[in-house]
């Protein structure tokens, strides 16, 4: 049996419905143009490439501005604007960081003043986590993408990473090649995997052991996936489910998990 990514969709939960908001960081990110498969996926919403809130922190505005030049929905690029309107637009509805890593200070001029947040070189939070607990602070039930922030510093990566296994954790995290993803408590459907794709499992720092996983359509399932540390390195989809374009289904019932997925992956999430 084939089964279709629509096989999946999740009803409409009207003014409870889960807005997306899109966090923008410094360090190195995606190309824009390798993250369209992200952005088209369904997600947690019934609309594919919905973004209701977009923010950078500090250097991510650079970031930030690349995706916008790629996604431009101008007449200027009537390729984007075919293709993406009128449901993804990387404006951004807040800036804020100490902007001690900005590329030019003068990109700042190019946006209105109420939104821009200008906070202490010395604090206790990140600009990463500055942005995240703004986000949460205004959306109790955000679904948040954190771009950007590999490459660069160990430590700055290790601190990201770190999120997850906390209050300020990113729900997804575009990063490189990879996507990283809150697995606490959810359920995934993952399709266009390719053959030999890599797929892992990291537990997150709150909890290194213990937790339940269960997995249809691995070449390696969970079964027999580590019982501490890092479950699952480098698995990949099964042949079978190759051949038959099935989504591949991950379900994390307990513990504190990151699903690591290759960033052109088509994912569904369903919390349970």
């Amino acid at each position: 049996m084939i089964f279709a990514m629509s096989d999946y969709e999740i009803e409409s939960q009207g003014k409870n419905a889960p807005i997306h908001a899109v966090v923008f960081t410094g360090g190195e990110f995606p190309a824009p143009e390798k993250t369209k498969d992200f952005w088209e996926s369904p997600l947690v919403f019934g609309e594919a490439r919905r973004l209701d809130f977009v923010v950078a922190a500090d250097s991510g505005i650079d970031a930030l501005r690349v995706y916008c030049d790629y996604f431009d929905i101008s007449e200027s690029n009537p390729r984007a604007a075919e293709t993406f309107r009128p449901r993804i637009d990387f404006s951004p509805d807040l800036i804020l960081g100490d902007f001690d890593s900005i590329s030019d200070l003068k990109i700042l001029a190019k946006y209105p003043d109420e939104i821009i947040e200008k906070s202490p070189s010395y604090k206790d939070l990140t600009d990463t986590e500055l942005a995240i607990n703004s986000v949460r602070a205004r959306f109790k039930n955000a679904f948040i993408t954190l771009v950007g922030g590999a490459g660069g510093r160990a430590d700055h990566f290790l601190g990201i990473f770190d999120l997850f296994g906390g209050r300020l954790s990113p729900d997804a995290w575009l990063c490189g090649e990879q996507v990283l993803l809150n697995a606490r408590k959810r359920k995934f459907f993952v399709k266009n995997l390719e053959a030999g794709s890599p797929v892992s499992v990291a537990r997150a720092s709150k909890k290194f052991r213990g937790g339940k996983i269960t997995t249809r359509g691995l070449e390696w399932e969970s079964g027999v996936f580590r019982k501490r540390g890092m479950p699952s390195i480098s698995n990949t989809i099964s042949l079978e489910y190759f051949k038959e374009k099935r989504p591949v289904e991950f379900c994390f019932k307990r513990g504190a998990f990151v699903l690591i997925l290759p960033i052109s992956a088509r994912i569904l999430i369903e919390k349970i």
